[in-house]
């Protein structure tokens, strides 16, 4: 058995982050850009949640999506904040008798609705191929699915690209793949 030290830590000592040490560019591999479920635990919020408590979780985690699942973790869609806006919880609650009653999957984009990219395809493609492929939506986040199990693998989040490609951007709820694509380019 060794016996470590311990020393003081020093007024200049500081908390790394992967980031100073990984250089992402249009070039990278897609993979460094997406979070793999198989790494890190999906952000998940119950589908009974209240819309009004899910924006609130969310503000508070700084996280702008969620996958949304039942309550025996089906996976049922997914809510981010353009979901969550106070105009889309409003008109909800004019259809029910208070805003407590407008839930998450209420305001949900149902599984049906989504589109992923193949787990396999990401794995060969570079993060441009992403940028241009997500060029012509209107997308602040896109699924990773493998279609050889069935499961949502990961997921590819505007602010992880932002952060990683270090594009000196502000992300508010017009900016999508589109805006990051053209930042990107300009860089």
């Amino acid at each position: 058995m060794k016996n470590l030290q311990l020393f003081n830590l020093d007024v200049t000592d500081n908390v790394v982050s992967p980031d100073e040490f990984e250089t992402t560019n249009l070039n990278s591999p897609a993979t460094t850009i997406f979070t793999d479920f198989k790494k890190h635990e999906a952000l998940v919020v119950d589908s009974d949640t209240s819309a009004e408590a899910a924006l609130q979780l969310m503000l508070k985690t700084h996280v702008r999506m969620k996958l949304v699942v039942s309550q025996g973790d089906d996976f049922l869609g997914i809510i981010s904040s353009n979901e969550l806006t106070e105009q889309k919880i409003q008109a909800k609650v004019s259809k029910s008798n208070s805003r407590k009653d407008v839930l998450v999957k209420d305001l949900m984009i149902p599984k049906y609705r989504l589109h992923a990219f193949d787990f396999d395809e990401l794995q060969n493609a570079t993060v441009n191929d992403v940028l241009k492929a997500l060029d012509n939506y209107k997308l602040r986040h896109c699924l990773v699915l493998d279609r050889n199990s069935h499961h949502i693998r990961g997921v590819i989040s505007s602010s992880d690209i932002v952060r990683k490609l270090k594009l000196n951007m502000n992300l508010g709820l017009e900016n999508t793949f589109n805006s990051i694509y053209q930042a990107a380019h300009a860089a």
